[in-house]
């Protein structure tokens, strides 16, 4: 499941060329890959990534944490690079808000860029988020309490255009679990979100328009 953002021409869509434009591109409603057999990846790392269950080795508060180290067969083969052999993944309309307490699961966004893009994260999760870009990770952080669209943020500047990957793994160790992500797009022209079968007839609509207003200078 890939998400395309076309970068349409503002003169189209906005009537201002070369002006900074920002357009969520990721959220709470946008569907990805979904792994939610991974368990409780406390039986197999250390506390102070992974606390075990219902907080027996407390409710830490940790930022930023470190990268984990391996991932067990149920990640797949090489999830990091695309390789989900063996691994437990589905497609998900829409990446759930809450998950297994006391488990693991594993998100991967795929989306494409058509031009160099600046993008900006908001992460609220409860209770522990590893974020990856591409296979590169980028941040990592644990508290207690409830997730927050305002928890965490994010800023991942330059990104070329074409395909990429954002990876997350969210970790729970009781209570309760939670998940709220907001990922925005920053270019020089619109970044606007365009389903593929209706990509071209926003175009269409956007020449027509052109179209008519030269016909009432005529």
């Amino acid at each position: 499941m890939k998400i395309t953002y076309r970068a349409l021409s503002a003169a189209l869509l906005l009537g201002a060329a070369g002006v900074a434009h920002s357009a969520i591109i990721i959220d709470n409603n946008t569907g990805g890959l979904y792994n939610n057999g991974i368990g409780d990846l406390s039986l197999y790392y250390d506390a102070s990534q992974f606390p075990g269950p219902n907080s027996s080795e407390g409710d830490p508060t940790a930022n930023p944490l470190a990268e984990p180290t391996f991932f067990t067969p149920e990640f797949g083969a090489d999830w990091l690079n695309g390789d989900y052999t063996g691994g437990t993944w589905a497609s998900s309309l829409n990446i759930p808000n809450n998950w297994a307490v006391n488990s693991e699961v594993a998100i991967v966004y795929d989306f494409d860029l058509l031009e160099l893009t600046d993008i900006h994260i908001d992460f609220g999760v409860d209770n522990g988020i590893y974020v990856w870009l591409d296979g590169t990770y980028v941040f990592g952080a644990m508290a207690p309490g409830g997730a927050s669209i305002n928890e965490y943020d994010l800023d991942l500047t330059a990104l070329s255009a074409g395909s990429h990957s954002l990876q997350i793994l969210l970790e729970d160790h009781g209570g309760a679990t939670g998940y709220q992500i907001a990922v925005d797009a920053v270019t020089s022209t619109a970044v606007v979100p365009v389903p593929e079968p209706g990509s071209m007839a926003l175009i269409g609509l956007g020449l027509l328009g052109l179209m008519g207003s030269r016909r009432l200078r005529r």
